[in-house]
């Protein structure tokens, strides 16, 4: 059993661990030699600022002036250091709720110029509530059933699908007149998990695809974990330049760690809107009435530094022509459906984020609303559980929604409560930032140390020192005390238990009560309550019952994303599975495929299972015919294997997922070593590579771009032989209903002659087939 392909840390060699804690030593200066699960924090890096008459300038007053640092109140104890807490439940808390009550009097001015965190609230109360701000606020979402894609996306297939035909023939070097409408195939690419390598290998791949055309092609793209930060960025502030993207992140990735004091201190005063943009979001969640836990803070830090855009009228030759569009307009935060611009008459490939819920048979649910009393799927709850499954949840610009459950809200609607399939809470639409943070959680990694971090650097009395007691117990549970890296535990679920960080620690004198013990409840469920039963009769068992559904990054489950660009009604001919996981030299990728597969019913079979790599590491053709490798996708609709392999290793009865309708292609493309482009380089083992690396320098960036762009283009032929496939087999069905549509007219040309004579006007079948 591929074990590390939803457990990529598994796979981290000791010189890339290494690596990491030498980056957030030096980030966050926290590692040392000791066998201390935390050293106590250095000061708050995050200062204030105090206006004045020529501006603002920064306090650099101490902790015990009006600089802002948290002071616990005299009646409680000032912590020794965040390692002198208990790691388990209430008691890794102790004293933190009469801590919270005296927080108010320690809230100093917290944020750019002289807004407090109070006033940041009062103002986001407002804004939340404005459909001029917000439009969809004056919009009901309702859930829409069915396994039919929604309205938008198919009017998008249909203006996607004009010029498909100019743009294929180019690609493929042929006469578009040659060549029917019909008979061009649905091409999609995929990208794999793998933090910044996997982004940054799809940036390559795209931007090679872009340069021979093949990216114009493609119909779908769609990524698992860290791919999803690249299609993200790409249809966002990368406004359609893969080109652009690259090169912020050249300049973005280093030499800060995204959730280090230094990046933290530029998203929150980042000009004009940095701390609505960055605290907002989770403002918005609390307001929903769901609890604000760890991996929130990550997802908007992380997302807010990657996606950071400086103020391009402070920049050197600024101008209101440089500026991005809507820049200083919008006060609001990144939305996926922004991407929909990028869609209008179909000019760029429809983009799918994904995440996964374990579910289980009802009747093994731990309780009517929970399926596992542990949400957290790396326990033996979940790897025991007999026959339970992950279901894809996917995330379009257009619907967020499962096949499997035929269930789909709006994008902007998703977040929101709901009660017999209608929104009952008017929210803004969730931002992106969140929405990647169920995307993206397993390069969280070393959680503990950034969580400590992340309150030492945020305004004063935000959350508080005492928060350092939740990074502390969450070390002591999941950490390894030299380099405060989660080992054989998906890092999100480092914030589930007694961990979870309530609305009452962003607002106390808001939210004055505190919730510990509580389970990580991530998003609510937008079926909870969806069918109407009558007063007193039991609803259906099942997802129905459960106000809340839990998310995670998919790659928990597979790390590419074929399974939702096999959905039925998309008809994908050709996938394009990018995979920057570890493993790629292990030749795992068959178990992989097969997992998803056997639940659409396609047996996927490798079509040169004899050709492997040459055995000498210094051979620069050693991967010679393995960057792109064909796997046949046949259709076995009644021979649907009864079992398959799960995640976990165990097998498994074959969980229910829509049947594919066609046979599909798939092919592989491996983030292999390239020599001849850089050499010595191995994506999968150097040091700066690992999956939970989140610092590259320029020079980093460039090497695997370098390397992906080259291993496209070393599997180019590869690809186009699959490419020419899938043209033959639907011109192949074209020509058979062509001909069965034929053979019905002529038949009923006959049946029309045998009643009516054989005069003049009576037309032969043959006449009708030669027509």
């Amino acid at each position: 059993m591929d074990e590390h392909f939803h457990n990529p840390h598994d796979e981290e060699t000791d010189e890339q661990i290494a690596y990491q804690k030498e980056i957030l030593s030096r980030n966050f200066n926290f590692l040392n030699s000791s066998s201390s699960s935390q050293p106590p924090p250095p000061p708050p890096l995050y200062q204030p600022f105090a206006a004045t008459d020529d501006g603002y300038t920064s306090h650099r007053s101490g902790p015990d002036s009006s600089g802002g640092s948290f002071a616990p109140p005299p009646s409680e104890p000032v912590p020794e250091s965040s390692n002198s807490t208990s790691g388990s439940g209430r008691h890794g808390l102790s004293g933190l709720t009469s801590k919270m009550k005296g927080l108010m009097s320690d809230i100093k001015p917290a944020v750019q110029g002289t807004r407090s965190l109070l006033s940041l609230r009062t103002q986001l109360d407002r804004d939340l509530s404005d459909p001029t701000l917000f439009p969809e606020l004056s919009a009901v979402a309702k859930v829409r059933r069915g396994l039919e894609l929604c309205a938008e996306e198919q009017q998008y297939i249909s203006a996607r699908k004009l010029g498909a035909r100019d743009r294929f023939a180019a690609y493929m070097g042929w006469d578009p007149t040659q060549i029917h409408p019909d008979d061009v195939p649905t091409i999609a690419f995929g990208g794999s998990g793998g933090g910044y390598r996997a982004m940054l290998a799809f940036l390559g791949y795209t931007l090679a695809m872009k340069k021979v055309g093949l990216w114009g092609c493609l119909e779908y793209v769609s990524g698992v974990s860290g791919s999803c930060w690249a299609i993200a960025a790409y249809y966002t502030f990368g406004n359609g330049s893969v080109e652009a993207v690259i090169e912020h992140c050249k300049k973005r990735l280093s030499p800060h760690h995204p959730l280090s004091p230094d990046a933290i201190q530029q998203v929150l005063s980042n000009k004009p809107h940095g701390e609505y943009q960055t605290l907002g979001p989770l403002i918005q969640k609390a307001k929903s009435g769901l609890h604000t836990v760890p991996m929130d803070l990550y997802a908007v830090f992380t997302t807010g530094y990657l996606f950071l855009q400086p103020d391009p009228l402070l920049q050197p030759g600024g101008s209101a022509e440089t500026e991005i569009p809507g820049y200083h307009r919008r006060p609001g935060w990144w939305k996926w459906t922004d991407a929909k611009k990028h869609l209008l008459n179909g000019s760029e490939p429809l983009p799918i984020l994904t995440a996964i819920r374990h579910e289980r048979p009802w009747k093994d649910w731990a309780d009517p609303e929970h399926p596992f009393s542990n949400e957290d799927a790396s326990t033996s709850e979940h790897s025991n559980a007999r026959d339970a499954w992950f279901q894809w949840f996917e995330m379009t610009p257009y619907e967020v929604g499962c096949d499997e459950l035929e269930a789909w809200v709006p994008t902007w609607g998703f977040g929101r409560k709901f009660e017999e399939g209608v929104s009952v809470t008017p929210l803004p639409e969730q931002s992106l930032a969140l929405l990647l943070g169920l995307c993206t959680s397993a390069p969280a990694g070393p959680l503990s140390s950034y969580l400590a971090t992340i309150q030492r650097n945020l305004p004063a009395g935000f959350i508080g020192s005492a928060i350092n007691n939740v990074a502390s117990g969450v070390a002591k549970m999941w950490g390894k005390h030299e380099t405060a890296v989660f080992e054989n535990h998906h890092p999100l679920h480092a914030s589930n238990g007694a961990y979870s960080l309530t609305s009452s620690f962003l607002f106390p004198p808001l939210f004055p009560a505190l919730l510990f013990g509580v389970a990580n409840e991530l998003e609510h469920n937008f079926l909870y309550h969806y069918t109407p039963t009558p007063k007193g009769t039991p609803r259906p068992p099942g997802i129905e019952n459960s106000p809340k559904i839990h998310l995670i990054d998919s790659g928990m489950d597979n790390n590419c994303p074929t399974y939702v660009m096999l959905h039925p009604e998309r008809q994908v001919d050709v996938i394009l599975n990018m995979d920057a996981s570890s493993d790629v030299q292990k030749d795992t990728f068959q178990q992989r495929v097969s997992q998803i597969g056997y639940r659409r019913s396609l047996d996927f079979r490798k079509r040169r299972p004899d050709l492997k790599p040459d055995g000498d590491p210094k051979n620069p053709d050693r991967f010679k015919g393995l960057y792109a490798q064909i796997y046949d996708g046949q259709l076995v609709m009644q021979t649907r294997p009864t079992t398959v392999e799960d995640s976990y290793g165990k097998t498994v009865t074959n969980p229910p997922a829509a049947p594919a309708r066609q046979d599909c292609t798939m092919v592989y493309l491996p983030l292999l070593p390239n020599e001849k482009a850089v050499p010595g380089y191995d994506p999968s083992t150097a040091k700066f590579s690992g999956s939970y690396n989140l610092v590259w320098t320029p020079e980093q960036v460039d090497m695997i771009i370098r390397t992906s762009m080259a291993n496209f283009m070393e599997g180019q032929d590869t690809i186009k032989e699959a490419l020419f496939n899938a043209w033959q087999r639907r011109r192949w069905m074209r020509e058979q209903r062509e001909q069965q549509q034929q053979a019905v007219a002529g038949a009923a040309v006959v049946g029309a002659g045998a009643g009516a004579g054989t005069g003049p006007g009576a037309v032969s079948a043959g006449a009708v087939q030669n027509q």
